[in-house]
């Protein structure tokens, strides 16, 4: 699965609507058919978009696949954000599972995001794009939890709000992989996880707070 480096990004808003479209097809054609059977010349047949047009940016459908993952990947650290806005001021050990049952809302909304992300092995170039996307929700993390109550400063080294989304994403997998879902049960288990590994490092005064 390894590819030639070329993903450019589209410059020309004409350009830009034929990967959108593209792209759209692409996810109608993961959710009909799964990844193996989907093709670069199946998404230019369904876009209506010249295959020489998306060999442009894309060496082949596992860049494509992978730029469609990364999308997502940033509308997770979006929801985490503006749930995060919703709920400064609240104790961490009940924005925990309120961000947690976000996250999983929108796979269990979002298939593509699951059947990419959650489900599906990928190149080395799409896991190092996949990593880097994990350690900006981090930063969301990290954001969010400063406007606790109290503040809670996640340790930097090691990231601690990245390890938290990677113990969330874990059993975020597992979940799928089992159900094809991320259940009531398993977003517990991600609550869990994070509040457990929270309470280890975090100083003995926060870690063992309770909301009042």
């Amino acid at each position: 699965m390894e590819s030639p480096i070329r993903n450019r990004k589209p410059a020309q808003a004409r350009t830009q609507d034929r990967v959108a479209r593209a792209m759209a097809a692409a996810e109608q054609l993961l959710i009909e058919r799964g990844p193996e059977e989907v093709s670069i010349p199946d998404i230019a047949e369904a876009s209506g978009v010249p295959r020489a047009s998306l060999y442009q940016f894309y060496a082949n459908k596992y860049q494509l696949f992978a730029a469609i993952s990364e999308s997502h990947l940033a509308r997770v650290a979006g929801e985490i954000k503006a749930g995060g806005q919703a709920l400064a001021g609240r104790h961490w050990r009940e924005v925990v599972p309120l961000l947690v049952e976000a996250a999983s809302r929108y796979y269990n909304e979002h298939p593509v995001a699951g059947i990419l992300i959650l489900g599906w092995p990928m190149s080395r170039d799409a896991y190092l794009a996949q990593e880097v996307t994990i350690e900006n929700i981090g930063d969301e993390l990290r954001s969010v939890f400063a406007t606790l109550s109290p503040p809670v400063a996640l340790p930097a080294e090691p990231d601690a709000g990245t390890i938290v989304t990677e113990l969330a994403f874990a059993c975020m997998k597992y979940g799928y992989f089992r159900h094809g879902l991320i259940s009531e049960d398993i977003i517990r288990q991600s609550s869990l996880a994070v509040i457990g590994y929270l309470e280890q490092v975090l100083p003995p005064e926060l870690a063992q707070s309770r909301p009042s």
